[in-house]
């Protein structure tokens, strides 16, 4: 039986990170991920065994693809990043019904059924790391259906942490915070007519985000938040109330300006 860690989202950003970091430390990692060049690349600079798994996680095909495979090799996942995700930002009616379906069935869904796959093929000691964000501990005008998805995936992994206790399975929440990634590429591909992020209080570096979030999950912490900012601001969050955290957001990226057409 195979020791192996499971990364989504391996051919970018934080999965690709992930796949760095983690290269060395187990007999295989699965890279699961779109672009199939993208994930020959990773493959080829990864040291470690890589089986790329070129599988789009907004469809239920690729969970079946997935569980085949898991059934037919029976590995032991001692480790599972849940990395795939995206935003959009802007007001509802500049972003697509569809696009916004799909981050739901991304960062929700799919992250849920990931995990809810790979947890048969877990055992002791096994480790999970879920991407949230700080974005899920407040609602966010004009990044609404992102802030909401991220808040899913907050309560999930908590709730789920606390349910696995007696398996001794540890979900540690990742909330980064603004990230260096190529994440602000598909998030401002947008009809909207406004720039909706204009003040960014931080920009942190995503292998700082990564190696925190490992060693967090080595502790066994529920979440891992990295940078003095990205914490303050999610203790600030849960301390006033929600209407004057919303109207700071919007005061702070001038947003009242900017769409005070409607």
């Amino acid at each position: 039986m195979k020791n192996i860690a499971i990364i989504t989202g391996a051919s970018s950003g934080m999965g690709r990170e992930f796949v760095r970091q983690l290269d060395g430390q187990y007999e295989e990692i699965w890279g699961i991920g779109l672009g199939e060049e993208a994930l020959d690349i990773v493959k080829q600079e990864t040291q470690t065994h890589f089986v790329p798994l070129e599988l789009d996680l907004t469809k239920q095909e690729s969970f079946d693809k997935l569980n085949e495979k898991l059934q037919q090799e029976k590995p032991n996942v001692v480790f599972l990043a849940n990395c795939s995700g995206f935003g959009k930002f802007g007001r509802y009616d500049e972003i697509k019904i569809e696009d916004s379906a799909n981050m739901v069935d991304l960062n929700c869904k799919a992250l849920m059924q990931m995990t809810e796959y790979v947890l048969p093929y877990m055992k002791e000691g096994g480790r999970i790391v879920e991407i949230a964000s700080v974005a899920g501990f407040q609602p966010i005008p004009y990044m609404a259906v992102y802030g909401a998805s991220k808040a899913f995936v907050v309560s999930y992994s908590r709730a789920i942490n606390q349910e696995l206790k007696s398996r001794k399975i540890k979900v540690t929440c990742v909330c980064p915070f603004w990230t260096k990634t190529a994440f602000f590429d598909r998030a401002t591909d947008t009809k909207a007519k406004n720039e909706v992020v204009s003040y960014y209080a931080a920009m942190y570096k995503p292998e700082d985000v990564v190696k925190k979030a490992i060693k967090d999950s080595r502790k066994g912490k529920e979440l891992s938040i990295c940078g003095f900012i990205a914490r303050s601001q999610v203790r600030l969050v849960n301390i006033f109330p929600k209407k004057i955290v919303m109207a700071t957001w919007i005061r702070q990226q001038k947003l009242k300006k900017k769409y005070k057409d409607k």
